[in-house]
């Protein structure tokens, strides 16, 4: 039975199993996740949500990332930090299976090991077996289950549950029961992009709910399906007709962690875009372009792309995160596309909107190809006509923060320090970093975080 191949691999991994690349990967990880959640705390979904939470019954038990570091419930702090860390758009993500798993493995990890005073090591493979959990999951049912399910939301409970439950140190049994309740729970429809609603940090936090409540049920003896995956009526089949059972074991164990294999984001937009906005930054380090100049682009890329970014009239801000038009716009008239490119101001821009109305997206058979054959490559090719008649081209297989192009500890701390700036003084800001890159010498997560204020 492949869930319970799965499960049991990911309840007996340990800390010395892993490789120090997936390690150091489980570090930049935290420090990653933990610098978008701050930044997100400070937006209007943010607030939203930490008025829900910190009106409910409270119990300083682990740690909210919002500058401010005030505990709360476990559950509490876990969902909290979960939405915070999915508002921006700039958490980290899984190429082959579409996955954001930071955001709903991170906040999990670090609430139940503050809560049982676990160490460094032992959150660091909580984390691990959380990503290959979702990661797996995630290519079994992608692309086929993309199209109506957020995959973040429906493998969300599962990488939850896994990376909850090593920290409850569930028993094989236990573990397989925690999986079969995280995946009875499983939801996230992407029907909320059509109206730009904040669904998607109710995916994560719920996720993240789930999957805790199906570890902690599971270590007082709570049973569940043991074979939720690939069942007559289990997750795989629910989710897409075109499932990949195969995906749940294969290489299991010898390969790399599915956490090596991880990306992070430079751009706060969908990842779908990002080697499209990369073959900006390209073109504009080898060209002066005008904008102004530009005849028409073209974006060659792969079929879910065009799905999912082709949208050349955004109706609302948040639908401007998953504009590949707006992203090259904006990329080529601002120079960059932090949460700033995504104000009322930028995005309202003639400017912007003149540019767009140039740019065509196209699914290009041997683009389509490359993403076949590997499902972590995700091209883009841009061909730009000026007025003068020239033409630039530029392709990108590989964007920066990909794991084949990847951030370096410096690339990590730099982004940290600038999504924390606003909330964080730059003393404490710059410990954290160092506390992050030493995450597997602390005894008790607890010291992780400053005290709060």
């Amino acid at each position: 039975m492949l869930t319970k191949q799965l499960s049991d691999f990911l309840q007996g991994l340990r800390y010395e199993d892993l490789p120090v690349q997936a390690v150091e990967q489980a570090k930049m990880c935290v420090e990653d996740l933990t610098g978008v959640a701050v930044a997100g705390s400070a937006r209007p979904q943010g607030e939203i949500w930490r008025r829900y939470l910190t009106s409910l019954p409270q119990r300083p038990e682990s740690t909210v990332w919002d500058g401010r570091w005030n505990p709360l419930l476990c559950e509490h702090a876990a969902a909290l930090n979960a939405a915070y860390a999915h508002v921006i758009d700039m958490d980290d993500v899984h190429n082959a299976s579409i996955t954001h798993l930071g955001a709903v493995t991170i906040p999990a990890a670090l609430a139940v090991g503050q809560k049982y005073h676990r160490s460094g090591k032992e959150v660091i493979a909580a984390i691990a077996a959380g990503y290959e959990a979702g990661a797996r999951i995630g290519e079994a049912i992608n692309p086929g289950a993309y199209h109506y399910w957020h995959t973040t939301g429906v493998v969300g409970s599962f990488s939850s549950a896994v990376a909850a439950g090593k920290l409850l140190h569930l028993t094989p049994e236990q573990m397989l029961n925690a999986i079969g309740s995280a995946g009875t729970q499983s939801a996230g429809l992407w029907q909320f992009i059509q109206d730009g609603a904040m669904s998607k940090t109710l995916h994560t936090a719920n996720a993240t709910l789930c999957g805790i409540r199906a570890a902690e049920m599971a270590a007082l003896g709570f049973t569940a399906a043991q074979d939720i995956l690939c069942g007559d009526r289990g997750f795989l089949g629910a989710m897409t007709g075109d499932s990949h059972p195969e995906a749940l074991t294969r290489d299991l164990g010898r390969g790399p962690f599915k956490i090596q294999t991880n990306s992070f984001k430079p751009y706060a937009c969908c990842r779908h875009t990002h080697a499209a906005n990369y073959c900006v930054e390209l073109l504009k380090r080898e060209h002066t372009v005008d904008p102004e100049r530009i005849v028409r682009i073209t974006d060659y890329t792969y079929q879910v792309a065009k799905d999912n970014v082709d949208a050349p009239a955004p109706a609302t801000p948040y639908a401007f995160k998953f504009s590949v038009q707006y992203c090259i716009a904006a990329e080529f008239l601002y120079g960059s596309l932090t949460e700033a490119e995504f104000s009322g101001e930028k995005t309202g821009a003639p400017a912007a909107r003149r540019l767009m109305d140039k740019i065509t997206v196209i699914a290009d058979p041997e683009l389509e190809g490359l993403y076949q054959a590997d499902h972590n490559r995700w091209p883009h090719r841009l061909e730009v006509e000026l007025e003068d008649g020239s033409r630039l081209s530029q392709q990108v297989e590989y964007p920066f923060g990909d794991f084949n192009n990847p951030f370096q500890w410096s690339d990590a701390h730099n982004k940290f320090l600038s999504l924390t700036s606003a909330l964080v003084a730059r003393e404490q800001a710059e410990e954290l970093t160092r506390r992050f890159a030493g995450l597997e010498a602390l005894e008790d997560i607890n010291s992780l975080f400053p005290a709060a204020q």
